[in-house]
């Protein structure tokens, strides 16, 4: 699946049906064209969770609490 394709893919467990959702490696690959970050950024902000399905915006609401989380 690329993040062309606009078929939805299987819904895991505490995730919305809502917009095509694409692996955690998919995102990385496109990290920088779509969220402005390194996929660094993305492999920190997803830690924990390689196995689920993400859309692009739950993807973007995830990195945005990442980067403003507080670092004691």
């Amino acid at each position: 699946m690329t993040l062309e394709n606009q078929e939805k893919a299987p819904v895991h467990d505490g995730q919305e049906a809502s917009g095509p959702r694409y692996t955690l490696e998919e995102l990385k690959e496109h990290a920088e064209s779509l969220f402005s970050v390194k996929e660094e950024v993305l492999a920190g902000a997803f830690f924990g969770a390689q196995d689920k399905l993400f859309t692009v915006a739950e993807a973007h609401t995830k990195i945005e609490q990442f980067m403003k989380a507080k670092v004691d």
